[in-house]
């Protein structure tokens, strides 16, 4: 329990988490050459220190203005828990499927294969017109709460009952569904890591780690056996319709560099993760590849017979890493790989994963030096919703001209920045410190309010904060499969149960306050 409570405190979790990072990258199976370098390290010993700094305040504010009037609200009803979680159940699955009826029927184009074909060409999205209609954006508008459904559930289980209980559950549906309509991982990623943290905190209560029924054991460790699953086959599928599609993407890439002179065509990213953010190089392109032109191209490119050329195993891992990621397996895992003794495929994908949640670190070295290339974007590059937004309805600013120049131009373009390094380029360095305080401000604030109050809003932002350390080696708190929208959630959902019990009346004496909350 002391453990639990030590790892809930966002203050320490934070030092842990990053202090694992950097010695993963400094002796793991990848060599970074050279990472951390003295840079990286002084940057994130920096943001840590603004993280805590925030921490304190965030804890004060709460203990001096919140807490008293926290101790005079009434309980919160079983009654009202209940509705808001059905609500927020059936917003999240209704949400995730309109998503999916406009992107697999109304879109006009195979949505598996165009979403591949951008994981593996990135540059490419605005060389091709898709239909887009308004379920689209009202999906999105939705979805996100199934994160909050599934993370209130497991935090008040034990009051859930009947229909809601199994809407909860039900709502896994929405992060799964949104990570397979964009084939990626990072959707089903997150939800687990809220999974776990929920958990976390449970223990640190001192209650069991999941509510008791529903069967959650099982399939909670169903779920992250079909993750597991589920994020090999990806790799695996991925890597093969890349090299299948490389004539066709050499093609597109060529009439979109004719139509538009200044899309440079960009590095291939299929050998690292795309980054959703930065998937969108120039809106002014002209003459786009229709979604009937592309279904077809990529029909043709599917049925053309596989190159003749197999080199070796270990001759594919290491010109993949080499190339694509500018690293290469440390000499114990070559040589594991060129005596049997570990698979090629075994080895990309185990070091694929490595990579995917550790070159954050080598990011921010290289964001340092490039320092002086980038603007503000003023979170463009993290809140992945407003990219999309901006090129629909503003196909005339420069904003994402501006972010994919400076990417392109830092090396950075395709891989994630860590939390520090997109701090820095959506705000500048200014602004950087701010969104840094702020975060850790939230955190003192969420954590002391969970601790001293019983209050919903500061538990699921701890839930969130929590979550957004653990996954800050990769992106920001609002970069993480579009977090921002999962963040309003939870921050809509909170205040509806603590704002009905403030304006119920008949306040309660602070003696009948329950405190069951993690340590700080």
């Amino acid at each position: 329990m002391q453990l639990a409570a030590g790892l809930s405190s966002p203050a320490i979790l934070i030092a842990l988490i990053w202090s694992a990072a950097l010695v993963s990258v400094a002796i793991g199976p990848l060599d970074y050459r050279g990472q951390p370098s003295a840079v990286v390290l002084i940057v994130v010993g920096a943001g840590i220190a603004l993280f805590l700094l925030g921490y304190l305040g965030g804890r004060s504010l709460f203990i001096r203005y919140f807490a008293s009037q926290a101790a005079q609200m009434r309980p919160l009803s079983s009654q009202m828990l209940n509705r808001v979680v059905t609500a927020a159940s059936l917003f999240g699955i209704a949400g995730i499927s309109l998503m999916t009826l406009d992107r697999t029927m109304l879109s006009g184009v195979s949505n598996s294969a165009y979403s591949e074909l951008l994981r593996c060409a990135p540059g490419l999205i605005d060389a091709i017109s898709i239909k887009r209609t308004p379920l689209l954006y009202g999906g999105y508008a939705m979805f996100s709460f199934g994160f909050v459904s599934v993370a209130l559930f497991l935090l008040k289980g034990e009051e859930i009952k009947g229909w809601a209980a199994a809407l909860a559950q039900l709502s896994i549906i929405s992060p799964v569904g949104y990570a397979v309509l964009y084939s990626g991982r990072m959707p089903i990623l997150l939800v687990l890591v809220l999974v776990g943290v929920a958990m976390l905190v449970r223990l640190a209560q001192g209650r069991p780690p999941l509510p008791r029924g529903h069967h959650l054991l099982v399939k909670t460790v169903a779920v992250v056996g079909l993750f597991s699953i589920y994020s090999s086959a990806i790799w695996t599928s991925r890597q093969k319709f890349c090299i299948q599609m490389s004539p066709l993407i050499t093609e597109l890439r060529q009439e979109q560099l004719q139509r538009d002179p200044l899309a440079v065509p960009s590095k291939p990213a299929e050998a690292g993760p795309a980054n959703s953010l930065s998937e969108g190089a120039r809106p002014d392109s002209r003459e786009k590849i229709t979604a009937t032109e592309l279904t077809k191209r990529l029909a043709e490119a599917s049925a053309a017979p596989p190159s003749e050329q197999q080199p070796s195993p270990t001759d594919v891992v290491l010109a993949a890493m080499l190339e694509g990621w500018n690293v290469k397996p440390r000499g114990y895992v070559r040589s594991a790989i060129e005596s049997s003794h570990l698979s090629a495929r075994t080895a990309m994908i185990g070091l694929s994963t490595y990579f995917y949640l550790t070159h954050g670190v080598r990011t921010i070295d290289l964001v340092w030096h490039a320092r002086d290339g980038f603007t503000p974007h003023w979170g463009l590059y993290q809140v992945g919703v407003l990219s999309p937004l901006l090129r629909v309805f503003f196909p005339g600013s420069q904003q994402l001209v501006t972010l994919h120049d400076e990417q392109k131009s830092a090396q950075i373009f395709g891989f994630f920045p860590s939390v520090w390094g997109a701090a820095f380029i959506d705000f500048g360095f200014v602004g950087a410190i701010v969104y840094i305080l702020i975060w850790g401000g939230v955190a003192g604030w969420s954590a002391a309010g969970s601790k001293r109050s019983d209050l919903t809003t500061p538990l699921l932002l701890l839930i969130f904060v929590l979550a957004s350390i653990l996954l800050s080696p990769v992106q920001g708190p609002l970069g993480i499969a579009n977090s921002a929208l999962v963040l309003s959630s939870m921050v809509v959902t909170g205040l509806t149960l603590d704002l009905t019990r403030l304006w119920s009346g008949a306040p309660r004496e602070a003696s009948e306050l329950q405190l069951n909350g993690p340590a700080t």
